[in-house]
């Protein structure tokens, strides 16, 4: 297809149109469970969604944009997405309410056995209920009396999922105008160091104070901070790239690599504060693929590729449970030490990657922990429990098993169970139930889309990841310079790798880590750091057409009677 606003704005209605029926599908799920969801949500929603539709016709006209608009279509797309599983999640009581989940789930369990009773049982076994003896028959929802939705005006307008997706807006447009801009791209390319030290310490102030990796109520202050990373060491290795071809025994001089260790090492400092082993994963994937696309030799692409594999073994090898490494000899006396440096956090991560279902012995370094806390607050509640385990020492299996669900392994095995009932179709929007997940419109919103779209919602999200990529890693091969070409793909990299590491730890392909998914996740800051992203690839998509269209009008016969530069 060509790159034309009007083929792209057509697509962008079509993803209106489209999400207005999903909409309309949740609403209808809602009320065969007895309760109504928010009109004013919904009209919010699309209403977001049209003006980015609208924002095409906008950019082309005012600002003259001239890049491609693929990757822009396939993030609104994405967005779409977020916004309809938000739209399913904040409607229904369960998830919403703090107080009363139990309520709320037996209101919409009695509704649909009522529903149920009404079409399949006979007057006479409805008499014996207590129910009035009428024959079998369909449930029409427009006589039913729902539990209306108690959502205000007020409340949506302010609402979190209102004020992220403006500011995300606002955001992209603010980094399209800057980053077309040579003097603000010279002024970021000259001062990288300087502007990654500028945000190192407000980050690690955020670190120091967080609380369960959150600060500033729900924010994640460390997803703004990518991007200043990322400019920092493209500048760096922008300056020292052709140095880095000059090699000795296939090794570059230390006086160029070293400004690369520490602008990488940097952003690590509050990771490890903060034992992050999903943003380490992230960032430590970014910063090796810019460093290939720097490096010209093939002797240190190898070392690079070599070390990652080495490192990524050696953690592997340190964090696999005990269960699995006394299957293979001598593993557990070689990984003895490597297990005694890692931190609990990232020991249980692979836990619940390779073995969720099959708590660890109470014993354990990294759980021994965590169990006794469990344990107290239970005899706190049932001291009866001290006396039932001295008669039955076996009980204690049971504690343990329960300890683990309760405290690390309930989420990830719900959004396993819940994928897996999606099947290939799914069981419907409004028709799952991914309110049993805790944090599913967050970090666990593609074990939503999977359960309620099934096979084909989470293909059509992955294939919506992989056109934004590939637009990107086109925009970054046709940036005139390195710096422009090292930041493209790094925000490429960037939103490539948080996607991957995210529905690879849902999917158990990889260690579950807890990051959002770019631009389908709402909260925090990750909705407004994806969107910023998206403008500063945009900016460079514009230049890079820019670019072309002079250099075309150059090779015209007649380019000087033009006073063409």
């Amino acid at each position: 297809m060509k790159n034309r606003t009007s083929s792209h704005f057509f697509i962008l209605v079509l993803i209106v149109l489209v999400t207005a029926v999903s909409h309309y599908s949740i609403y209808y799920g809602a009320l065969i469970r007895g309760y109504e969801t928010s009109t004013l949500t919904a009209a919010r929603n699309l209403s977001l969604l049209a003006l980015l539709a609208a924002l095409p016709i906008f950019l082309k006209h005012v600002f003259k944009f001239k890049g491609n608009w693929t990757v822009y279509t396939a993030a609104v797309l994405l967005f779409s997405i977020g916004l309809t599983v938000q739209y399913r999640l904040f409607s229904d009581p369960e998830y919403t309410s703090k107080t009363e989940k139990a309520e709320a789930r037996q209101a919409k369990i009695t509704t649909l056995q009522l529903h149920y009773i009404q079409q399949n049982y006979s007057a006479e076994k409805k008499q014996m209920m207590g129910l009035p003896p009428t024959p079998p028959s369909d449930v029409d929802l427009a006589k039913e009396t729902p539990r209306p939705s108690s959502d205000t005006p007020l409340q949506v307008l302010f609402s979190g999922n209102t004020v992220n997706p403006i500011l995300a807006i606002v955001g992209m447009l603010f980094a399209f105008l800057l980053g077309r801009r040579e003097r603000v791209l010279d002024l970021l390319q000259k001062n990288g160091f300087l502007l990654v030290l500028l945000t190192l310490v407000p980050l690690l102030f955020a670190a120091v104070t967080s609380h369960a990796g959150k600060a500033l109520g729900n924010m994640t202050p460390w997803e703004p901070a990518k991007i200043p990373f990322l400019i920092g060491f493209a500048a760096i290795l922008a300056v020292l790239y052709k140095n880095l071809a000059r090699t000795y025994w296939g090794l570059p001089r230390a006086k160029d690599v070293l400004p690369l260790i520490v602008m990488a090492v940097l952003p690590f400092v509050p990771f490890f504060v903060l034992k992050d082993f999903g943003q380490m994963m992230v960032f430590s994937s970014v910063y090796a693929t810019l460093y290939l696309i720097a490096v010209r030799r093939f002797s240190q692409r190898f070392v690079l590729i070599g070390s990652v594999i080495l490192v990524l073994s050696i953690l592997i090898v340190g964090a696999l449970p005990t269960n699995t490494q006394e299957k293979i000899p001598l593993l557990p006396t070689l990984a003895g030490p490597v297990k005694n440096v890692l931190p609990n956090r990232i020991q249980q991560r692979f836990h619940l990657w390779l073995d969720g279902f099959d708590p660890p012995s109470p014993d354990t370094a990294w759980w021994k922990n965590d169990y006794n806390e469990y344990y107290k607050r239970l005899i706190a509640k049932k001291p009866e429990v001290v006396k039932m385990l001295e008669d039955n020492p076996e009980m204690q299996k049971d504690i343990n098993i329960d300890a683990w669900f309760d405290l690390l392994a309930f989420q990830p095995a719900q959004a396993t169970f819940g994928i897996a009932s999606g099947g290939t179709t799914g069981r419907g929007l409004g028709l799952g139930y991914p309110e049993l997940i805790q944090v599913a419109d967050s970090d666990y919103v593609f074990a939503a889309v999977g359960e309620e779209l099934g096979l084909f919602g989470g293909l059509l999200l992955t294939f919506a990841l992989i056109v934004f990529v590939s637009a990107g890693v086109r925009t970054a091969l046709d940036c005139r310079d390195m710096f422009s070409k090292l930041c493209s793909i790094g925000l490429v990299a960037f939103i490539g790798f948080q996607a991957l590491v995210n529905i690879g730890g849902i999917t158990r392909a990889l260690p579950m880590t807890g990051i959002t998914l770019p631009f389908v996740s709402h909260g925090g800051f990750s909705l407004i750091t994806s969107f910023f992203m998206l403008g500063m690839l945009m900016a460079f998509s514009h230049r890079n057409a820019v670019d072309r269209q002079i250099n075309e009008l150059q090779l015209l016969p007649h380019h000087n009677s033009l006073n063409l530069p």
